[in-house]
């Protein structure tokens, strides 16, 4: 029992990752801003939150493989992950110096408690404070408040993000999901998937007549991609999780009249 309660507990952390970010905000039923968010903000406002989530996304891999057992595959998107805060280093520590510093400070902790073999919880806990409260005051700096408030900006990071989980989904399918770069590219479909189906929530006051077919849409991608969840089910489904894609990109496409 005394095993169990920790795991449980490290669990539970890994479930708030996935939660994390996002914070556009709107509301009601009136149409967000309308047209690419491109033409409303620098192009690297729309990076800067890209770079975010896919920070995200390898994190809260990196839990759910820590909670596995699989430390090796944990470092390494801890790796990415901490790779990916390049892009934003510089805009970050232009507007909060300490806050940059922190960033650097916890992926080598982080990196060591995973070599350590160190408690799920405490690992996970880490990994959740740099993905919750840090990450999202690092992308509102590397955005800007315009862009950061703006829903059609989270929107069209959902969608890259979800067609980007398609195609590493369809690699992993097309290469074997149990060679080691089908592997990889299912792990990191599983976190872009995930973190494009969170976002869908969190937007999803704004999504007006569409707010069904786009949560639908990705949760059915999700659930029929991920069966095991991060790791690797006997048989893929491509096709589902395409479908469940084209679906939401088409309702998201449709609400803030952008392409898909």
């Amino acid at each position: 029992m005394s095993r169990i309660l920790p795991v449980v507990a490290a669990l539970a952390a890994s479930v708030l990752l996935a939660s994390c970010g996002g914070g556009s905000g709107g509301g009601g039923s009136a149409k967000p801003p309308q047209g690419p968010p491109s033409a409303r903000h620098p192009a690297s406002a729309l990076a800067a939150e890209l770079a975010g989530e896919e920070m995200r996304a390898n994190l809260f891999v990196a839990a759910r493989l820590y909670i596995n057992f699989k430390y090796a595959l944990s470092a390494a998107h801890i790796a990415a992950a901490q790779q990916e805060y390049d892009s934003l280093t510089a805009l970050v520590r232009r507007r909060d110096g300490a806050l940059d510093r922190e960033f650097h400070a916890a992926f080598p902790v982080i990196t060591g408690q995973i070599a350590q073999r160190a408690p799920f919880l405490a690992v996970t806990n880490r990994m959740g404070l740099v993905q919750g409260q840090l990450l999202d005051a690092a992308i509102r700096d590397s955005m800007g408040n315009a862009a950061f408030n703006d829903p059609g900006v989270t929107a069209y990071v959902m969608s890259r993000l979800a067609a980007q989980g398609a195609r590493e989904y369809a690699l992993a399918a097309a290469v074997g999901g149990f060679s080691d770069r089908g592997r990889r590219a299912y792990q990191d479909a599983f976190g872009l998937l995930t973190r494009a189906s969170s976002l869908s929530h969190n937007i999803s006051n704004v999504l007006g007549p569409q707010r069904n077919a786009v949560i639908n849409g990705l949760n059915n991608a999700h659930n029929k991609g991920f069966p095991t969840g991060v790791l690797v089910p006997r048989k893929l489904d491509p096709a589902g999780v395409a479908a469940g894609v084209q679906a939401a990109q088409a309702a998201v496409s449709k609400r803030f009249g952008f392409p898909a």
